[in-house]
């Protein structure tokens, strides 16, 4: 069954431009570096943005709140962009099977991974508090995150993602027929449909449904690229704001809740133009040639490296302290750099199994990989 075969869709699937390829490389691997700044646990009970803003406290801010968090929405964006064309060619169930080994193997395979850390963690240290729930819908959230955020907290995203594409062919439906009722909707579901559980982040789906509404529309990257310089002014407003929040210590999670999503979400769409329009600034620049070389490690850096930030942190902090200390910048700013390593040196150790490479990597080889690959 092909739902998406008729050939309505063809124009929607026409090729990919190699500059765009090119961008996507870019900004996949950045998105994924920036966001891990987000999961340096900063080894101190109260909320850090609660203190008096010095000069790293701001730094910290721009970097976990600012860049880190609104990076997924670039990378959603782009997951619903790719998406169309794979229901194009694979048809509906195949593309769910495709879908189940690239999103679903890994998001267990790497909980349970982090989940044995933790237990050999605990019998050494006595330290048990980061353990799941040992019931069967304790286990069920620590691997699956059906209702709560997996034992390894960054991989909700795969979790959403794949419920993301399990809706895809509606989305299409809907966005082919009616997009604007249908963005609507998508905008709706996000205020509205966090007690639902259908997603852990429900402004998911819409990133996700703008994506595939690009591939739909199909603009060329000139016009993308003049929709991204509107949303980078808008960028300008939105830093000020939650800079203006940050330095006045308003804390976003005492806001009205409509109020926070409202500017969270503006944040998020803006910054994912500032994303897109450094990619075509960087392009021909050594930064962007690094970025394509790392890129095919996203995956597997993404992964892991809350697993690496959980026990490395721990070790890190001793030496350099924790949050407010002079030294944790140390902690802060090597942190990702040390995952991208291990991150290399991890695809590379399991390159030659093709087990180790389908669990953990969604099948993957990455030094094979040669051009954008639509896993996400």
């Amino acid at each position: 069954m092909k739902t998406a075969s008729d050939s309505s869709l063809q124009p929607a699937i026409s090729r990919v431009p190699p500059e765009l390829s090119e961008r996507v490389r870019i900004v996949r691997f950045l998105c994924i570096f920036f966001m891990m700044f987000v999961h340096i646990q900063p080894g101190i009970a109260e909320n850090v943005y609660d203190r008096d803003a010095g000069f790293f406290d701001i730094v910290y801010f721009i970097f976990s709140r600012l860049l880190g968090l609104s990076s997924v929405s670039l990378l959603s964006i782009v997951s619903g962009y790719f998406v169309v064309a794979s229901l194009f060619k694979s048809g509906v169930v195949q593309f769910v099977k495709s879908k189940l080994r690239t999103l679903i193997v890994p998001l267990i395979a790497w909980n349970l991974l982090m989940l044995a850390l933790l237990v050999a963690y605990g019998f050494a240290t006595g330290k048990w508090q980061d353990m799941p729930e040992l019931s069967v819908m304790g286990l069920a959230n620590a691997m699956l995150a059906l209702t709560r955020w997996p034992v390894d907290v960054p991989l909700w995203f795969l979790r959403d993602l794949f419920v993301c594409c399990l809706l895809s062919p509606l989305l299409y439906s809907g966005l082919k027929r009616f997009p604007v009722v249908t963005i609507v909707a998508l905008i709706a579901f996000m205020m509205l449909g966090d007690g639902l559980l259908i997603l852990q982040r429900p402004q998911l789906l819409l990133f996700f449904g703008l994506g595939m509404w690009l591939r739909i529309a199909g603009p060329d990257t000139q016009t993308i690229d003049r929709a991204a310089r509107v949303l980078t002014a808008g960028l300008v407003v939105m830093v000020a704001v939650f800079l203006t929040i940050r330095i006045e210590r308003i804390l976003l999670s005492e806001m009205d809740d409509n109020l926070r999503l409202v500017l969270d979400t503006l944040l998020r769409i803006t910054m994912a133009g500032g994303f897109w329009l450094l990619s075509g600034a960087i392009r021909h620049t050594a930064l962007a040639a690094h970025c394509i070389r790392l890129e095919p490690y996203a995956f597997f850096l993404f992964c892991s490296h809350a697993i690496l930030f959980n026990f490395g942190g721990i070790v890190f902090r001793r030496f350099f302290g924790n949050y407010g200390s002079d030294l944790f910048p140390i902690t802060f700013f090597s942190l990702p750099v040390i995952a991208v390593v291990c991150a290399i040196v991890g695809l590379r150790a399991i390159g030659g199994s093709r087990t180790l490479l389908f669990f953990f990597n969604a099948g993957h080889s990455a030094p094979m990989a040669k051009r954008v690959q639509a896993a996400w």
